[in-house]
């Protein structure tokens, strides 16, 4: 007859297997749960928030159908080739990189994201963009790269985005664009350039050629002049916003230049009020321009007569 020991040593042998068995299902779920670093956080399905100065590159995230990705406060100052493919990230629809100190972005780094309606790259240091950066992009909406160091922009630089309707490029160091750079773009639609204080905006050329361009908006922008050949080639323009500038007076050949024009804003200018402008103000009566922007309206600088009036 075995001894109690015997039986005892038995009994553990036979239930070796079911203990571990046991154990990895205890264990299992806390690895799965491991979806993404402590610095991350999803609050909507689908959705994963990213802030914590220690990432350092673009989080590995073991969650399926992500569709939005927020980078904030990171500090992720190079975008290598494929690092979205490599992550797994290709379903994603908007994608904000933000305060991160990004510096450099490779040619490919967008790789793979197909689906992506929404890129905005704000806040950061970057100073160039490649020629081919967004190729392959073709659902992309809407790209936002406001307060970065970009001083010059090539005329390919956006190409293969020929669903883009929105480009903001605010808070810039943006100094010279060329006038092709938006024509490959044809379903643009609001191009934003405020606060580029060394911008050269020509008189004697054109500025900016689209044939889908609907509003353009360059306040704070040190402008001093326009004319007629600056806004000639984008004849669809119904949005035209100058205000903040040191602009003294408005031709009138622009107007007659933009027959979809209906807002036109030139609040925050040192207007010269004199007859020339009257023509101006009285064919933005005729056409139902809108000159009030959110209670905000263009005054009179100078003649001292009329300083300070509407």
């Amino acid at each position: 007859m075995p001894s109690r020991l015997t039986v005892m040593f038995v009994s553990l042998l036979l239930a070796t297997p079911a203990l571990i068995f046991w154990l990895w299902l205890v264990i299992l779920p806390v690895r799965v749960t491991e979806k993404y670093p402590d610095e991350c956080d999803s609050d909507i399905e689908g959705s994963v928030h990213c802030n914590g100065p220690s990432l350092t590159a673009v989080p590995l995230i073991n969650l399926t159908d992500i569709r939005e990705l927020s980078l904030q406060y990171n500090n992720i100052t190079l975008l290598e080739r494929d690092c979205f493919v490599s992550r797994r990230l290709t379903d994603l629809h908007l994608l904000h990189i933000v305060w991160c100190g990004l510096r450099k972005i490779e040619l490919g780094a967008f790789n793979g994201l197909k689906n992506l309606s929404d890129l905005v790259i704000a806040g950061n240091e970057v100073s160039e963009i490649i020629p081919g950066t967004f190729e392959n992009m073709s659902n992309l909406i809407v790209l936002d790269l406001d307060y970065n160091r970009l001083k010059h922009l090539d005329t390919d630089v956006f190409s293969g985005l020929f669903n883009l309707k929105f480009i903001s490029l605010v808070g810039n160091k943006l100094q010279y664009l060329h006038p092709d750079t938006f024509l490959g773009l044809p379903n643009i639609q609001y191009v934003l350039l405020h606060k580029n204080p060394s911008l050269q905006i020509p008189t004697d050329l054109n500025f900016i050629k689209s044939h889908s361009l609907s509003h353009l908006s360059i306040p704070h922008c040190n402008i001093s002049s326009v004319s007629v050949h600056t806004f000639a080639n984008v004849r669809a323009l119904k949005s035209l916003y100058l205000s903040y500038n040191n602009l003294t007076t408005v031709g009138i050949k622009i107007l007659t230049a933009l027959p979809k024009l209906s807002e036109l804003y030139l609040h925050g200018n040192p207007l010269q009020c004199d007859c020339q402008l009257q023509e101006v103000w009285r064919l933005c009566e005729d056409r139902n321009i809108e000159t009030a922007f959110e209670a905000m309206e263009p005054q009179c600088d100078t003649t001292s007569e009329v300083e300070g009036v509407w």
